[in-house]
Order: structure tokens, then sequence, then C-alpha cells
């Protein structure tokens, strides 16, 4: 691949797309599409001291486009004056918007807890028909920036830079050395690891519970504030009315599953998990795609305290050795599902109206 590390990911963050991409040392790292060129935003500086980047564009020129070419410059000397850098160099990718409206395939896995080689398999279930790739948190670690590469090479292995991605992060995701940098390297809208997506005819919530303990708990040393973090989210929920012609939510906690544990310490925020559920109640999703718990089940829409009207797939499941996720068809006013393993077997599937 030249100077890419990896392949590209073209993420999903509201109506845009952010294109993640790593090289093999520092540079000026940009996209062109036509004649358009696009690159990280720093204010009008152009980053050339790392090698990696994020870069920002509006998603109707990309998809009218159907594909870019990303380009590079090595850093040979970033001085004040007369900085120095080698010849350009490029390489141009395809790209398969999503103009479905019917008959849409999404992947979705979660808890891949770096057994990429397991995980890989196992996403590849629908081949080159994908639509749309979801990795709904604790794919990898967050000690080095290499965890954080690892985690950008297996999407674009999946993808191969030509499908979209969403992103939600995991509580494994906000522990170690460099969870503070997650949103230099993984798609965010800015700084938060929460916003509304929209993509073709699906649109939808990108949530974030944070950790799955008090703040105040031993585990996390003090490293935590994400009790305040959850009310700002919940301002944002109630802010929000995502559109599109199917409307689904994607958190790696569930929080109905956090307001069904009832005592111990994973029983937090109550009163704030509550309230996120009459907002996206509110917000009429027609269901949810979850992990973090490893195991697949389906909560069903149910009256009650909660009611939730929308059902909750908890689909990733794994035991360290193996990695099982979920693959989605949505046709004709319903949505299959089918939970698959590395080697593609169905063991389990069900379907509902949407």
């Amino acid at each position: 691949m030249e100077f890419l590390k990896c392949l590209p990911t073209v993420a999903v963050v509201k109506n845009e797309y952010q294109i993640i991409v790593h090289t093999d040392s520092n540079g000026i790292i940009g996209i062109r599409i036509g004649d358009k060129v696009f690159y990280e935003e720093n204010s009008g500086v152009l980053s050339s001291e790392k090698n990696y980047a994020k870069i920002n564009l509006p998603q109707e020129i990309l998809d009218n486009s159907c594909e870019y070419t990303v380009f590079f410059k090595k850093t040979v000397d970033r001085r004040a004056y007369f900085s120095e850098f080698e010849d350009e160099k490029s390489l141009s990718f395809k790209f398969k918007p999503l103009k479905k409206t019917d008959d849409i395939n999404i992947y979705h896995i979660a808890d891949v807890h770096q057994n990429y080689a397991q995980a890989e398999k196992t996403c590849t279930y629908f081949g080159n028909d994908l639509d749309l790739f979801i990795l709904n948190g604790d794919i990898g670690e967050v000690e080095r920036e290499e965890d954080y590469f690892n985690v950008c090479e297996f999407s674009g292995k999946i993808t191969k830079g030509e499908i979209p991605t969403l992103f939600a992060r995991g509580n494994h995701d906000a522990r170690g050395k460099l969870a503070e940098k997650y949103t230099d390297f993984l798609p965010s809208d800015g700084k938060k690891t929460y916003f509304e997506f929209s993509v073709g005819v699906l649109g939808g919530i990108v949530m974030d519970c944070g950790e799955d303990k008090a703040d105040s708990s031993n585990e996390y040393g003090g490293t935590n504030a994400f009790e305040p973090m959850r009310r700002r989210e919940t301002e944002f929920l109630k802010a929000v009315s995502p559109k599109g012609k199917y409307v689904f939510a994607v958190s790696h906690i569930c929080p109905l599953e956090v307001v069904g544990k009832d005592g111990g310490q994973f029983d937090i925020e109550r009163d704030v998990y509550t309230e996120w559920n009459r907002e996206l109640n509110r917000m009429g999703i027609e269901f949810m795609l979850s992990g973090h718990e490893h195991e697949i089940q389906i909560i069903k829409p149910c009256a009650g305290p909660q009611q939730n009207n929308y059902s909750v797939i908890v689909g990733s499941k794994t035991d360290y050795k193996t990695v099982e996720g979920t693959a989605l068809t949505i046709k004709n006013g319903r949505v299959f599902v089918k939970f698959t393993d590395a080697e593609h077997n169905v063991f389990d599937e069900t379907e509902f109206d949407i």
C-alpha cells in the first residue's frame, strides 16, 4: 500500500464522513475528490508531525463521486520558515455509498477485545454485499497509539475503505493510558462520543454510557467523570429528532440493561437512563444495537415502568477465544437478524417489523 499503514475507514458522523487515514511516517495527509481537497481541521494549520488523520467532508460530495484519493507528503523537516517535504504520493479508492432504499445489509460487532483474527472472519459474513459496518465498542484496548491503529486496521480489512462505517465507544475504550486520546484517533463529533447520524435512508443516534460502574469506584482510581458527561448527553438527546426511513440507536451498553440490574455495582444512574429511554421512545427508534454483555439476546418492546417501545439487539458474544456478531438485513419493512460466528454459521435468528 506504499505510504499507507492500513486501508482507510470512511466513518459516519452526523451527516458527514470522517475518513481515518494512517501512514507509515509523519507527513501531510489529505483527501482529494474531483477538484476538491480536504484536510484535517486545525484552524488553517496542516498537521505534519504525526502519521494519522481524521478528515471530515460532506457525504454528498463522496456519494456523488463514488471514489476518493488519499494523498501524502512525507515530512523531511517542519520549520518556521521554508519547511521541506518529499514529493506527493497518492492512492485512490472506490466508495459504495448507501443508496439502497431496501434490502440493506448491516454487520454489527462489539467486544472483540483484540481477537482480530477471529473477528475478521466473523465480520465477512456478507462478503461484498455489505452496506454498513458497525463497530460498537471494546474492539481493542487503549494503552498505546498502536492499539488505536489496530482498530482502524481491522475496520479497513472489513470495509477496504469502500463501505460506510459507524463507531461507538465502549467502556474498555474509556480505560487505559491513552483513553483520553480516543477522539484524536476514532470517529467523534469534536470531543463528543455521542452524536446523531444519517447515512442513506438510515438515521439514528450513537450513544455513550461511559463506564459501567460509578465514577467513585476504586477500580478507576479517580480517572472518570462520566456522571456530568451523561447529563450533557441527556440534554443532547432531548434536542435531537433523527430522520430517516429507518431510525435506530447504537450504544455499547444498553441503558435498559443497566436499569434492570437491581442493586450491586452495575446499578448506576437509574434516573439518567430512565430519561434516556423516554427520549428514545419519543424519537421513535425502531431498534437498538448494543454489546457489552458478551452474550447474544433480544430485549423485546415491553410495557411497564420502563416501557421501551423498541427492540434491543444485544449483538455480540465472546469468550475471548471466539467472537460472534450480528448480521442484519432490512427488507420490506422488517429487520432480519442472524447471529453468526467465524465460520459464518447462523446459530440463532429472528425477525420483526420496523
